[in-house]
């Protein structure tokens, strides 16, 4: 039973839910209850403003990793709880602190994902701190680290355990003990201590195993580590299955359970209404109707590498409290069609999808007036099917008369022209330190506007809508890419606003990050499937990786905390450029061109069937490290095969010359130049329109960006 609070307490409760509904603005943040209030002003001794910053970030982790439903009958999470890893124990310290344990030699990275951990820790916990006592006095972290191995080692989870506690759970963490073994002194576990050390400071002690119970009762430490207690795990488990509401199908009794249901179905409403479609209600629905809705790229959104969760424990005995709750219906969905279903299929037969929700497909002419600009609708590309040209023998005849020194010259005075405009807003002093070259900059007509950024305190920056990247046509199509700049650290946020702005579908990425010991663009998303990084307002993703001879493809998801809505987004790193010069053949990059193209209509028709911009969609996102080399070689290739396969003929110096007038100095070297033509050749030949040919030249081993 809850503790009566004071007046003062009270006025604080309603303090913390006006100023919710304020910052969520939304009806929605009525669903978060007195008692979730109190838990979180408890944690911050009732101090609203941090006690809503804590709620902040507590939302904000969970949404984060994807935790969104907390349902202890289904798996990964089921098996999880009943391993025994994580358990708060009956025992309290001398003090009243509650007791958590975690017991490193059970954890298996191989087996289990960071979500299922997590869910399993935040699940536990919020049963712990629904005893005033806890709430009031704090809560002790154990991190049993004794026979555990190397195996058993995960640092990134031991990182998003210690943030969730230190800063985004409502309970006071009283202190963190880390029960040595020798592993902990050893160089692996070096970032992690300095990592400990400096987010909990003076909360953090390392002791060994007979050691602890100088510092905890004896009678509250389990024997294993010099105490007398002879606690259950199983039965721990079965009181927090027993205080869950059972009133409805994937009911929820966590902090923000209701909270984040109620976001997931307002996002489908909305959605659904956008589409014309029947909105279904959660007690009405009808699971044969929600069987395909499959995770969009077909695996399980839940686990890395599309790596499926482990079967249950095989020596689960078969009484345990989670085996008879809630067993699903295996009559509503036909055998075939099972593994059709995602992850979170029990939620699917609620009516709810599960969160982040999609974006409701919005078109060009739904954009702010900010962007009117951007997508000129019904004005014509600079390429263009007009007469005149190279048939593919005409340019095989070309490239021979001229030979390699002649090609070089073209491109020399195509390189000698003067830019077609001028770059003074990429000179502005505020700009000047978001250009990574200071010679590559934007022309100003052409150049990719941002939505201004509102500021509170500084309504005179007039810079926030400034990136290095420009608009470019494409064959008969206009802004068909966007050229920009490998993104640095101080421009993620920035990069990732303009792929949410403009509805960016694909990222075409031509350099490695680090080449020749020189950075040439900064990680600026998820290494690692299952991984998700914040930059700015939006969470990314990389649900999956597919890893090819000459490129990978990430397979990202990019969250709007803003406006709650979530986006698929290719990424392709090609890697298949050498060091130096161009590629001896153009085969891969034509392969990998035609892969490309084939994701964006696919992307399209899927994101965006009822598209009413430029044809082809919206833009796609190409840069090397400047945006100008290997960015201009593949979008000039792309333009060039696009006419070839339309008219029959090709302008390789036209097409560069005209690409130069909206990111200038496109093609940056002259074998990119040269690379280009033997491409279309190459092209030419792979698809009968022309016989093999003998290139009597000797390649030119030239530096190229």
């Amino acid at each position: 039973m809850a503790e009566a609070l004071t007046t003062q307490e009270e006025v604080a409760v309603e303090e913390f839910l006006a100023a919710l509904r304020c910052r969520e603005h939304s009806q929605n943040a009525a669903l978060v209850s007195q008692i979730t209030a109190v838990k979180f002003l408890m944690a911050r001794k009732f101090d609203v403003s941090r006690a809503v910053d804590l709620f902040q970030a507590y939302k904000n982790t969970r949404i984060k990793e994807g935790i969104f439903n907390i349902n202890p009958n289904e798996e990964p999470l089921r098996t999880e709880l009943l391993s025994g890893k994580f358990t708060v124990l009956p025992g309290r310290d001398a003090n009243g602190a509650a007791l958590a344990l975690f017991t490193a030699r059970l954890h298996r990275p191989d087996v289990t994902t960071h979500k299922a951990v997590l869910q399993a820790i935040i699940y536990q916990l919020d049963k712990a701190i629904e005893s005033p006592q806890t709430q009031r006095d704090g809560l002790i972290f154990i991190y049993d680290m004794t026979n555990s191995t190397y195996a058993n080692f995960d640092y990134e989870l031991c990182v998003k355990i210690l943030n969730l506690l230190k800063g985004a759970f409502p309970a006071r963490l009283k202190c963190v003990f880390i029960v040595s073994s020798p592993l902990w002194f050893r160089a692996p576990f070096a970032v992690l201590r300095l990592f400990v050390r400096e987010k909990l400071r003076e909360r953090v002690c390392t002791v060994k195993a007979h050691e602890l119970a100088n510092h905890i009762p004896v009678s509250s430490l389990p024997e294993h580590l010099g105490g007398t207690s002879q606690y259950s795990h199983v039965a721990w488990i079965q009181s927090c299955v027993n205080s869950t509401p059972n009133s409805s199908p994937g009911a929820t009794a966590d902090c923000l359970g209701s909270l984040l249901h109620s976001y997931r179905r307002d996002r489908n409403r909305a959605a659904d209404a956008h589409r014309g479609a029947t909105v279904l209600d959660d007690g009405n629905a009808n699971p044969h109707d929600l069987r395909h809705a499959v995770h969009w790229n077909g695996l399980n959104a839940n686990v890395p590498n599309g790596r499926q969760p482990p079967p249950p424990q095989s020596d689960t005995p078969p009484d345990t409290p989670l085996h008879h709750k809630h067993a699903p219906d295996t009559d509503s969905v036909d055998a075939e069609q099972e593994d059709d279903l995602p992850d979170d299929s029990a939620e699917l037969e609620d009516g709810v999808p599960p969160l982040p929700q999609k974006s409701s497909r919005p078109t060009p002419l739904s954009r702010s007036p900010a962007h009117e600009s951007s997508w000129p609708i019904g004005s014509a590309s600079v390429h263009t099917a007009e007469p005149g040209g190279l048939s593919v023998h005409e340019l095989v005849q070309h490239v021979k008369h001229k030979k390699k020194k002649g090609i070089y010259q073209e491109y020399e005075e195509i390189r000698k022209e003067p830019p077609a405009g001028s770059f003074d807003y990429s000179k502005k002093s505020a700009n000047q330190v978001k250009n990574r070259y200071s010679d590559v900059l934007c022309l100003d007509h052409s150049r990719v506007r941002l939505c201004p950024l509102d500021h509170e305190d500084d309504d005179d920056d007039e810079t926030s809508d400034y990136i290095n990247a420009s608009f470019m046509d494409g064959y008969k199509t206009t802004n068909a890419y966007i050229a920009t700049q490998g993104p640095l650290p101080k421009t993620f946020g920035d990069f990732w606003r303009m792929v949410w702005e403009q509805m960016v579908l694909i990222i075409v990425m031509t350099t490695r990050v680090m080449e020749r010991g020189r950075v040439k663009c900064g990680q600026y998303w998820p290494l690692e499937a299952g991984r998700t990084e914040e930059y700015g307002c939006f969470l990314v993703r990389n649900v999956h990786i597919a890893v090819f001879q000459d490129f990978n493809l990430s397979h990202l998801e990019l969250y709007n905390s803003r406006t709650g809505e979530c986006r698929e987004v290719s990424h392709y790193l090609y890697m298949s450029w050498p060091d130096f010069g161009v590629p001896k053949s153009a085969s891969a990059m034509l392969d990998f061109r035609a892969e490309v193209k084939q994701r964006q209509d696919l992307a399209l028709r899927t994101s965006y069937p009822e598209w009413t911009g430029p044809a082809g969609g919206p833009p796609i996102v190409v840069h090397c490290s400047a945006g100008i080399g290997r960015t201009g070689t593949f979008c000039t290739l792309d333009i060039c095969l696009s006419r070839l396969e339309d008219v029959g003929a090709v302008d390789v110096q036209q097409t560069v010359r005209r690409m130069r007038t909206q990111r200038a100095f496109s093609i940056q070297t002259w074998d990119q130049y040269y690379f280009c033509y033997r491409a279309v050749a190459e092209y030419a030949q792979q698809t009968g329109r022309l016989a093999p040919v003998e290139w009597s030249d000797t390649e030119l081993d030239t530096d190229s960006e």
